[in-house]
């Protein structure tokens, strides 16, 4: 065992513990094989509760303090939070929100996944404290709403394109549209049939071209620019359909769009595929 360093002996008890959770060897065998690499059965891997509840357990007095009065905090500043000042109220939001992302950052070199949930955290956060925000100051019913989808839109987007991360990117278009439908639906309550296909086709068609522009020197912006373009390319039909406009023609510009877009796709295959890949 001596000629056995810890690092190795760490893979051979990980493969020992699979074979256990896969039922490859009876439970009997894998104690003694554990038994073989490990001095004492406590050290081998126990799952994440088992590993968390041991670290836990491992804490010093000064770790548990640090715990408990992190906890005491947070829970202070939520309880006054509506007492607050919108200008702490706002800090308060963004100091957490950057946070996150700064933990995500760090996070992603070695754990992408968690480093993009934290990411994502953020984003989450900010938007949904932007609507306890825009409540506690009674400003949900005027064009609030409206300016905090337009800075959330925003941060996710800048923040995709900087991180590299391309659903978020990409989201942050998707509230984009939102947005943009928000607001025709106040400038333009009642647009006709022609009109509805103008205010959202040209943006789709921009977008497609944006991703082949883009392609060659942001692969990954190219790649979020066609997933945007083809949702907006069907945006006159759900606006219709969420605004109750010109409902009776809703089902042929589907089946006229899918058609066109199938084609167009088809043709153009070798083309499109190399901008999203």
């Amino acid at each position: 065992m001596a000629a056995l360093n810890e690092a190795n002996r760490n893979v051979v008890v990980k493969e020992i513990e699979s074979w256990r959770r896969n039922k490859l060897l009876p439970e009997q065998y894998c104690d003694f094989l554990l038994n073989i690499y490990l001095e004492d059965l406590n050290e081998r891997s126990q799952g994440f509760m088992g590993n968390t509840m041991k670290k836990i357990g491992q804490a010093s007095g000064k770790q548990w303090m640090l715990v408990f009065g992190i906890f005491a905090l947070i829970c202070l500043v939520v309880l006054h939070f509506s007492a607050f000042h919108l200008s702490l109220q706002i800090a308060l939001t963004s100091v957490v929100a950057a946070a996150f992302v700064a933990l995500g950052i760090k996070q992603r070199v070695d754990k992408p996944v968690r480093g993009s949930l934290s990411i994502g955290a953020a984003m989450v956060f900010l938007l949904g404290v932007g609507f306890i925000i825009l409540q506690l100051n009674g400003w949900l019913d005027g064009s609030g709403p409206l300016w905090l989808l337009g800075l959330c839109s925003t941060v996710w987007i800048g923040t995709g394109v900087l991180l590299r991360f391309a659903v978020l990117h990409w989201m942050g278009w998707m509230i984009a549209v939102i947005l943009y439908a928000l607001l025709l639906s106040q400038h333009a309550p009642s647009p006709s049939l022609l009109e509805v296909q103008v205010f959202w086709i040209p943006a789709a068609l921009l977008f497609a071209w944006l991703s082949w522009f883009l392609h060659v020197r942001y692969k990954s912006a190219g790649a979020v620019f066609f997933a945007t373009a083809l949702p907006i390319w069907f945006m006159p039909e759900v606006y219709s359909a969420l605004f109750a406009i010109h409902t009776q023609w809703i089902q042929v510009e589907i089946i006229i769009k899918i058609l066109i877009a199938g084609f167009g796709m088809f043709r153009l295959r070798k083309q499109w595929m190399e901008w999203v890949v």
